[in-house]
């Protein structure tokens, strides 16, 4: 017990020093007054992250964090940095302390304006607000920030890819109830006894109940307020009580996917072997189609009748020199896809088995054109299919979608676990609306 009580105030003693150093005061608190993470961490680690700061209580959350043994990555707004010296140093002080300092845009503007009623942002205006956010981060002594987190978590797939081609990836602020990302709601001003309860046992907001903490939950709380932080800070305690009752640890590391469900995670190249789809580049065409379609392929759709396309092949392939395009020029109802075959009568040469139980995960890469917001916005994403014990293909379930772009991009998807009686799979990047879609190179393996 003795030397676990060193330990804390060593560490607690160090990020005193620390902030001393930079003339900033630390937390008026001891090494006595925290009860510090220190359990097997056998339920798995948990990542606490920041918002809105640097700002006059962003010390005494490190502070406080350090004498809990807990890791923290904060969001930070770059003009808090370019416009207050002292912010910049506490950035330089939370680094040395071994914190992550990630992008939270510059100034705090709303990408799509949905919660602030403004025009959504260009693409230059969102590179502009990341690159200037990254200049002031590194300028302040912190590395180049790799993610970001989109301010009042305002964000589209379309304006989500822009940033994935600036290097970030995204790391959301709130989410489906599913997405595991905690929101300790404390920029309603709640006490700290309620932001606790959230973090730990999981609040109802909008008529969704949302879980509380667990293995690899992302906690959302802002240094960058004033009362609302103060809460936060108390909170801190309380929460690391219920993780060491319950063997959670903490960690600075963000899961791959943390979009809490709101626009498709960043795709991994898929494997280069084990792929169940046949012809998955597209390369060889029906020698009796007119319409040229690949083989082990079929262009399919619902609600035809609703919608006008024309399909054809391009040169302009992401590999060999076949990839498939669709130009859906009409547009009141349905979708139009290209799929692995589903014919019957290919059952035995270009379906894909399945086994029931098992989670699959697709990829197909892609580019187009399409008009991703407005009134009737069109909708691109990976739908799925499983053939049942009748013989029967079904629709199974959809991925989130995904933005045009006029370069190759990688969409994939890891559906639910496939139902009892299911005996193949199929999937295609749908779109559901006017517009040009050109897809290659599918792949589809067992998770």
């Amino acid at each position: 017990m003795h030397s676990r009580k060193s330990r804390r105030l060593g560490g607690l003693a160090a990020a005193s020093l620390l902030f001393a150093g930079l003339g900033i005061a630390p937390a008026a608190a001891r090494a006595d007054d925290f009860r510090p993470i220190a359990n097997d961490c056998s339920a798995g680690y948990v990542t606490f992250t920041f918002d809105d700061g640097p700002d006059t209580n962003t010390p005494a959350v490190l502070n406080t964090l350090t004498g809990l043994n807990l890791k923290g990555v904060f969001f930070v707004l770059g003009s808090k940095l370019t416009s207050d010296p002292a912010n910049a140093a506490i950035v330089a002080g939370a680094v040395a302390g071994g914190f992550s300092i990630q992008s939270h845009a510059f100034d705090h503007s709303s990408w799509t304006g949905a919660s602030t009623g403004s025009d959504p942002l260009t693409e230059a205006q969102i590179i502009n607000e990341l690159d200037a956010a990254s200049a002031a981060i590194v300028a302040a002594g912190a590395p180049k920030p790799t993610l970001y987190r989109p301010p009042y978590g305002d964000i589209n797939a379309w304006a989500d890819n822009i940033a994935e081609h600036r290097g970030y990836r995204i790391v959301m602020p709130w989410g489906t109830p599913g997405g595991n990302i905690v929101d300790s709601r404390d920029w309603t001003g709640i006490s700290a006894t309620q932001i606790a309860a959230n973090v730990t046992n999981g609040y109802t907001a909008n008529g969704n109940s949302y879980p509380g903490i667990r293995n690899e939950s992302i906690v959302v709380m802002h240094d960058g307020e004033y009362d609302t932080t103060r809460n936060a800070i108390a909170a801190l305690q309380p929460i690391v009580d219920y993780m060491n009752e319950h063997h959670l640890c903490s960690t600075s590391t963000i899961r791959d996917d943390a979009t809490g469900g709101v626009v498709p995670p960043q795709a991994s190249p898929p494997p280069a072997t084990g792929n169940l789809v046949k012809n998955a580049s597209l390369e060889q065409l029906r020698s009796t189609s007119a319409t040229s379609e690949p083989a082990c392929f079929q262009q399919s759709g619902a609600d035809l009748a609703n919608n006008v396309a024309t399909w054809s092949t391009t040169a302009d392939a992401h590999t060999g020199v076949v990839a498939e395009r669709v130009d859906v020029t009409g547009w009141t109802a349905g979708d139009r896809k290209l799929v692995p075959s589903q014919r019957a009568s290919e059952a035995a040469t270009c379906v894909a088995p399945a086994t029931p139980g098992i989670r699959y995960s697709a990829w197909v890469w892609y580019k187009g054109a399409w008009a991703f917001t407005g009134t009737t916005p069109t909708k691109v994403s990976i739908a799925t299919y499983y053939r049942n014990a009748a013989g029967t293909w079904t629709y199974w379930a959809s991925s989130p979608t995904y933005a045009p772009s006029s370069v190759w991009n990688l969409a994939n998807y890891v559906t639910p676990p496939l139902p009892a009686g299911a005996t193949a799979i199929s999937f295609g990047l749908a779109i559901n609306g006017k517009g040009t879609l050109i897809t290659d190179d599918y792949t589809l393996l067992a998770k």
